[in-house]
């Protein structure tokens, strides 16, 4: 960085550290909402006979505070993302994960990636 860029940008700073000041005590003094943890999380069902009845049967079954993407099916899997809002104590994505294996036709079902997504 050349010295006159230098200047320019300490000239910057100083101009707008007032600004930048002002901002974060009103970012302190008003009250913060606080969002839930996104948890998501990759499932696949083994399908007892027919892997496009089982799909549709996933897609069909309401989860209190989660999303259900039927990523795809193969053979006799079915391959579910699953995406729930948690918060504190909370356990979102272990109850719709406990539902959705609960389902008639469904031989086993496994978790393979959990993963915390953006507060």
């Amino acid at each position: 960085m050349t010295r006159s860029r230098w200047v320019e940008a300490c000239q910057y700073a100083r101009r707008y550290a007032g600004l930048l000041a002002i901002a974060g005590i009103c970012a302190a003094a008003l009250p913060q909402t606080t969002f839930a943890a996104q948890v998501q999380a990759y499932a696949i069902f083994e399908a007892g006979a027919n892997a496009h009845n089982i799909a549709e049967k996933l897609r069909g079954t309401s989860l209190n505070n989660c999303l259900l993407i039927i990523v795809g099916n193969r053979a006799r899997d079915v391959i579910v993302h699953i995406a729930c809002d948690e918060q504190a104590n909370t356990h979102y994505l272990g109850r719709a994960f406990s539902e959705l294996a609960g389902i008639d036709g469904i031989a086993r079902a496994n978790l393979v990636l959990v993963k915390s997504g953006t507060e």
